[in-house]
């Protein structure tokens, strides 16, 4: 029996996710669980969708760019149905359609293929015009990394989306202070600067900043862009976030990128 959308949880989400990384060993299971809150909010409380139907036109359209952290990504389109249980119990052997990243499939309603990181949020910029030009409704977000945000053709995507003043596109950050090879802040821009460089390109009102494991709070943030009541422009919502949340020794610890838990000792609990 599936979920409807009203009853997903965060807390089944993310046992859910760690089960599935620690039956095979798949080793993005950190940048996943950062994500669980946000991507619950979405498809329990906005984004449009017909169960059963994944190419129905008039849904919105979520681009998942941090592709190598869509284990969540992948409980959620199972729980409501899109993704089959065979695939899910198969995941990350070659019986399975589901890649350690994302692949485009459209039974799955998986819109776009990503993972080499910069690739996401150019996808959805082109999918917010591209919707407004033929006068569609339809509404696009997409989920990037802080780290994939060192990547130039995002910016290169923001400043055409700022251009086109794109009401329908919103942009949410994970912001988890990690990446593959360390912190954010010691690589690239670190969080505090880049959101003040993100708030640049979001008309007033348009920027949210906020803890991404508290759901209320992103419900406030994303509300106005669900509603058409934001200003004429993107949206952006900048989510503090914790690389491996729920699981005590992988939290914000850099190695974990690519590694699973079970390799340390860890026991997945039975409730998983």
């Amino acid at each position: 029996m599936k979920t409807h959308p009203n009853k997903l949880t965060s807390e089944k989400i993310r046992n859910k996710t760690i089960a599935l990384s620690c039956r095979t060993g798949a080793g993005h299971l950190a940048p996943s669980l950062s994500c669980v809150e946000i991507l619950t909010v979405l498809f329990r409380d906005f984004l449009r969708f017909r169960p059963g139907e994944p190419r129905w036109p008039g849904r919105d359209r979520l681009v998942f760019s941090k592709g190598h952290g869509a284990y969540g990504y992948y409980v959620i389109l199972n729980q409501l149905g899109f993704i089959p249980d065979r695939d899910i119990d198969t995941f990350y052997t070659p019986a399975s359609r589901l890649k350690g990243c994302l692949v485009r499939d459209e039974e799955f309603m998986i819109e776009a293929s990503t993972g080499t990181l910069g690739h996401g949020l150019p996808i959805a910029a082109g999918m917010a015009l591209g919707f407004r030009m033929r006068g569609r409704e339809n509404r696009v977000v997409c989920l990037v990394g802080d780290g994939e945000m060192q990547e130039g053709s995002n910016f290169e995507a923001l400043a055409m989306a700022h251009r086109h003043r794109l009401a329908n596109l919103m942009v949410v950050v994970d912001a988890n202070g990690l990446q593959a090879m360390g912190r954010v802040d010691e690589i690239g821009l670190g969080n505090t600067t880049l959101a003040k460089v993100l708030r640049c390109y979001a008309p007033e009102g348009n920027f949210h900043e906020v803890d991404g494991h508290d759901e209320e709070k992103l419900r406030r943030a994303m509300r106005p862009f669900f509603q058409g009541s934001a200003a004429g422009g993107i949206t952006v919502v900048f989510a503090h976030t914790v690389k491996g949340k729920g699981i005590a020794m992988m939290e914000g610890v850099a190695r974990y990128h690519f590694r699973c838990p079970v390799q340390d000792g860890y026991e997945v609990r039975d409730d998983d």
